[in-house]
Order: structure tokens, then sequence, then C-alpha cells
């Protein structure tokens, strides 16, 4: 290969013969054999001078400006790859979420309502005791002042004092008779109290 400075030096001779010829008639291949040579010639140290320190060069700026946008495409395709592969985890992890909400949340609705219900139940039973227990206060009640009024009949028919034997025998038999006919048992009455 040529250096530069030779071939500057056979631009510059080219171009020295083509000013000491003196014009001749100006047509599109006028002139001689040697300024052809020369003109083919210095268009090839031209070529030459423009391959080695321009062409080359920018080919391989250009290849390298294409590799580089090429890497750039493979780089953002590989984001929207994982954009949407992050997008379609983020899905599931919010329909997992949703589902383990709404399960906790029937869970808790579940259990709210057990123990709704068995407060309730709870709350019934107490209620039942206690209607139980003022239905045989209301009974023992009944029956005492059964037994008083039959002691105070007694004393007023016979006239005496009835010992508390006969009374223990009268007011027993008393009871069974009250008991016997007595078809329906005795209705609590529920207190005026309570109601307000």
């Amino acid at each position: 290969m040529l250096s530069i400075p030779t071939m500057g030096l056979f631009v510059w001779v080219g171009v020295l013969a083509v000013e000491a010829e003196e014009p001749a008639a100006q047509g599109l291949f006028s002139g001689t054999f040697a300024d052809a040579l020369w003109t083919v010639l210095a268009f090839v140290v031209l070529m030459l001078v423009l391959g080695r320190l321009a062409w080359k060069p920018m080919l391989e700026r250009l290849k390298s400006r294409e590799l580089y946008i090429q890497q750039q495409i493979d780089a953002a395709n590989n984001a929207r790859q994982q954009a949407l592969d992050l997008l379609e985890q983020y899905k599931q992890q919010r329909a997992q979420i949703l589902k383990e909400a709404t399960d906790e949340a029937q869970q808790q609705q579940e259990e709210m309502l057990e123990k709704a219900s068995h407060e309730i139940r709870a709350i019934k039973q107490e209620a039942q005791d206690d209607i139980g227990y003022a239905h045989a206060r209301a009974l023992e009640q009944l029956w005492n002042e059964a037994g008083a009024m039959i002691l105070g009949l007694s004393r007023e028919v016979l006239g005496r004092e009835v010992s508390p034997d006969d009374n223990k025998h009268l007011i027993r038999d008393a009871i069974e008779q009250i008991r016997r006919n007595s078809a329906t048992p005795v209705q609590p009455q529920t207190d005026p109290k309570q109601s307000l």
C-alpha cells in the first residue's frame, strides 16, 4: 500500500500536469491519453485514500452503531418480556390475595354467625332456666299458701287446733286433691318491671 504522503504527491503531480497543458477544445472526451491516465490514477488513489481513511472507519462505525441499536432493541424486548412476566405475576398475586381475603372474610362471617348462634342458645337456655325457676317458686308459693289456707279452714271447720301430724296429713291430701283437679299448669305471670 502507498503511504498518504506518496499518494498526495501523485495527486499534486496530476494537478500540475493538467494545468500545464493548453486548453483545447472543451469536449467531453477531449484530451490526451496521459490526461486520462492521470485522471484514472487520481481516481484510484482517491478511492484508496477514501477507502482506507473514510469508508472503512465509517463502515466500522455504522456496523458498531447497528450492533448497538440491535443490542438496545434486544434489551428493550427483554425488558418488555420481563415487564409482561412481572405483570402476570402481579395479576396472579392479586387474584391470590383477593381469594385469601374472601376466604378469610367468609371464615370470619361463619365464626361470627356461630358465635352469635351460641350466644343466642345461651341466652335462650338462661331464659328457660329463669322461667323454670320462677315457675317452681310460684308453684312452691302456691302450695304453701294452699297449705296455710287448709290449716285455717281446718281450724274453723273442726273448731280446734290440729296436731302437726294431722296437719301434715291434711295438707298432703289437699295438695293431692288440688293437683288432680288442676288440668292446666299454672302459667307464670310476667313481671311488669321486667317488660320495661
